[in-house]
């Protein structure tokens, strides 16, 4: 397993979903989510940082208190990419808003649930999860460049780790 640090970060975490489901997302309602990849993207600037966001995506379970926990409790986590913040210029948009409106603006990639992750959101997104339709292809390797290039840093900046 990757050594995740306690520094504060944006994070991207990637969900397979085997077969159809109708879940309830708090407040946004009954949302139906289609087999496939979902990738969510998220900030970590809390005690412990990445190491404690992400390693409670990785464990799950728990008290359901975001968006992501419900989607989570039917999904098995595939992988994950971060960056940490002392690696970004400062920035006046957020990182998982950047990542999710760059990767929410290629083919095959759609929104399933207006409003998933972003009810806080000053960025106008309309979402910080992304879906992308079974028959795309999906590698980890190819997926960090593209998340390195939206925020315009080297590929080597977002460390990540696919789980088998």
């Amino acid at each position: 397993m990757v050594e995740i640090p306690v520094d504060p970060g944006g994070y991207a975490l990637f969900l397979n979903l085997t077969s159809a489901q109708a879940i309830q997302i708090g407040r946004l309602g009954r949302g139906s989510f289609f087999p496939g990849i979902y990738v969510y993207f998220g900030s970590a600037r809390g005690s412990g940082g990445l190491r404690s966001r992400l390693g409670r995506h990785l464990r799950g379970g728990g008290k359901s208190h975001w968006h992501i926990d419900a989607l989570r409790a039917v999904t098995e986590v595939i992988g994950f990419c971060y960056i940490t913040d002392e690696q970004l210029i400062s920035r006046s948009v957020s990182i998982e808003c950047q990542w999710s409106q760059a990767i929410a603006a290629l083919p095959n990639c759609t929104i399933p649930l207006n409003g998933f992750g972003a009810s806080d959101c000053r960025a106008g997104c309309m979402a910080h999860l992304i879906f992308f339709w079974r028959g795309k292809v999906f590698e980890m390797d190819s997926f960090s460049g593209l998340l390195a290039e939206a925020i315009q840093v080297p590929k080597q900046a977002i460390i990540s780790k696919t789980i088998s």
